[in-house]
């Protein structure tokens, strides 16, 4: 029965991260290239590093996949989401260690990039840090501590230059400053971008809830503009800010054009309109009717209901919808580097034109990391500002 019992409450979630962790193993994890775009050798496991390194990726693996049969609680998860940074930890050390080591016989232009076996696994302990935050949900310090552990410790890495010998990091060195235009810059769009279509969604969602002629044709519009695609969109502002500039030039000394930031920033807050203007005006209908009769009762204006009664209601609802909208807008601003607006897109589209498939995930993973931090930011930002009474006080 205890056996029984183990099997029907293991953790799917974990026993699927374990089992893509294991059959990372049989995949290369580096990539031995005579140069930065030509395809290169995979490197197996035991051809990467000495059998001491590959036992303990494996021992840590089977861990995980024992203790994904021993249920969902506190105890369990905390031991998988430890594991799962010790993982990550691990195959970095190891894999920085050994690849001054596999250099030291290669030409100077040789590269070694990250083969498909760490991207695997690194997709096997996402899903495991997934589970663990979930399980943990009551336990702030352990949930944040396993959801940052290893992003710190990948930091310190970076920044001891124990990761210099791959050719992402050899990319980057080349491009410092560069890199830091870019990352400041796609910061800038996409925060500029949400904070300008918070404003305008935040108004048209209350402008729907108070007006039934109004909210067709708002949602209309909003819903529209969701579905062209952020290319096409990019395309089409094109040639109406091309020949507005032309027609009144001191809107290009604002900086207004066809390309550049200008359009970027009219298409990421287009994108950006339908989650706020959408969680406001359902965030502003599911208060309750009796509340606000109640707040009409005590004396208070219309006006005074609407601002202390209506909108903290609301407010968490708001804030998923700019949450939504943050994430989102971090990952279209790549596609504004087409049209001269810089990011980290840069890097993106540059290395799809040199065919360096490294210089892709320099821009890559960066946007990657600011969407699950910008998530993370908005997650903790919506739980402070959550009324008591609407989480039963368990905060």
């Amino acid at each position: 029965m205890e056996m029984l019992h183990r099997l029907t409450n293991r953790d799917n979630v974990a026993l699927v991260g374990s089992t893509i962790g294991i059959a990372s193993l049989f995949f290369g994890w580096l990539t031995l290239k005579p140069n930065r775009i030509a395809a290169g050798t995979s490197l197996n496991m035991w051809r990467s590093f000495d059998w001491w390194g590959a036992i303990i990726i494996l021992a840590l693996w089977l861990i995980v996949l024992i203790f994904s049969f021993k249920g969902k609680n506190k105890q369990v998860a905390t031991v998988l989401g430890i594991t799962a940074n010790l993982i990550i930890a691990a195959s970095l050390f190891i894999i920085g260690h050994y690849s001054g080591r596999i250099l030291e016989t290669e030409p100077a232009s040789a590269r070694l990039s990250l083969g498909a076996g760490f991207w695997i696994t690194l997709a096997g302990v996402y899903m495991l840090i997934f589970s663990t935050r979930h399980i943990l949900n009551e336990s702030r310090f352990w949930k944040h501590a396993i959801t940052w552990a290893g992003l710190v410790f990948i930091l310190v890495l970076f920044l001891t230059g124990w990761l210099d010998n791959l050719s992402i990091m050899q990319e980057l060195n080349g491009r410092e400053e560069r890199f830091l235009q870019e990352l400041l810059q796609h910061i800038y769009l996409f925060s500029v971008s949400v904070m300008i279509g918070t404003l305008i969604g935040v108004l048209l969602g209350i402008w729907a809830t108070r007006s039934r002629r109004a909210e067709r044709p708002i949602f209309y519009v909003a819903n529209i503009t969701q579905t062209i695609p952020s290319l096409a969109l990019f395309g089409l502002l094109i040639a109406p800010l091309s020949a507005l500039s032309f027609s009144f030039p001191f809107l290009r000394e604002l900086g207004i054009r066809g390309v550049g930031p200008a359009p970027a920033f009219i298409a990421l807050v287009i994108y950006s309109l339908l989650p706020i203007v959408r969680n406001t005006y359902v965030g502003l209908r599911q208060v309750d009717p009796a509340v606000i009769d109640a707040g009409l009762g005590m004396g208070m204006s219309r006006g005074q209901v609407f601002r202390r009664i209506e909108i903290p209601l609301a407010v968490p609802l708001v804030l998923e919808g700019i949450r939504m909208a943050s994430v989102q807008a971090v990952g279209l601003t790549a596609v504004a580097a087409l049209i001269g607006a810089g990011g980290l897109g840069w890097f993106i589209f540059r290395g799809v034109g040199q065919a360096a498939n490294d210089l892709i995930l320099l821009g890559a993973i960066p946007i990657i990391i600011l969407a699950v931090t910008v998530d993370l930011v908005m997650r903790t930002i919506i739980r402070i500002m959550t009324p008591r009474g609407i989480t039963g006080g368990s905060q």
